[in-house]
């Protein structure tokens, strides 16, 4: 047993981070020029925000659902299980997280956009970063642009937008007949967030505090109830 203890997260890790950062790359390679179409795709995510209509409320979650199948093909099936014996039940998640969101969107006609609320905002903010600030963060963190990070291409921005979409939801029924839309959709989200973290924690990615940073705000957020 004490042997266990002179172990680290890195140590579980079969790759390093360079060997991380080119497969961010070699991603963004095979699937040029898709990255303009996802953002303009993002972009019209982040004007339905500030609609009422529901019906592009409910399309904004199908796409988002049938991007996160796509991740979970694209990105962890086909390439992250090279690298990550981990990436196969990573694939599996993201797979159940995107006929999550489907279903919501497809099934669910009494979801509305919680306007003003502290949870929308923090929402909208989510969604901002992960379709037009995750592309250009590898700047910051002194990387070439190939190594980008795109929603719908990527998991961290993907799954930062669903959980941004998700907190900016109410259901315009009585709280107490809607317990499960507060946190059942929510429960991926927030722990692909550690996960994320800790992985490039492990790997001594400056980055890592970002998907983590967004989880806590969510617990946090659902647990005080705000903007259900």
């Amino acid at each position: 047993m004490t042997e266990w203890s002179t172990y680290g997260l890195s140590d579980f890790l079969m790759f390093s981070g360079r060997t991380w950062y080119r497969l961010l790359e070699l991603h963004n390679r095979a699937w040029w020029p898709l990255q303009p179409f996802l953002m303009a795709a993002g972009i019209g995510l982040l004007w339905s925000l500030r609609s009422d209509l529901r019906c592009m409320l409910r399309l904004g979650l199908v796409l988002l659902g049938a991007l996160q199948l796509f991740v979970a093909w694209a990105f962890h099936w086909e390439r992250y299980a090279d690298i990550n014996w981990g990436a196969r039940y990573f694939a599996l998640a993201f797979a159940a997280q995107g006929l999550l969101l489907l279903a919501l969107g497809l099934l669910r006609r009494d979801l509305l956009l919680a306007h003003g609320s502290a949870a929308a905002r923090a929402g909208a903010g989510m969604l901002f970063t992960a379709v037009l600030l995750f592309p250009i963060l590898v700047l910051a963190w002194q990387r070439p642009l190939t190594q980008s990070e795109w929603f719908g291409l990527h998991p961290d921005p993907t799954m930062l937008a669903a959980l941004g979409l998700l907190l900016c939801l109410r259901s315009d029924r009585s709280p107490r007949h809607t317990p499960m839309l507060r946190w059942l959709p929510l429960v991926l989200p927030m722990a692909w967030c550690a996960v994320s973290g800790a992985t490039l924690w492990s790997l001594g990615a400056p980055g890592w505090f970002v998907m983590p940073a967004a989880g806590i705000a969510a617990l946090v957020l659902r647990h005080r109830g705000i903007g259900t």
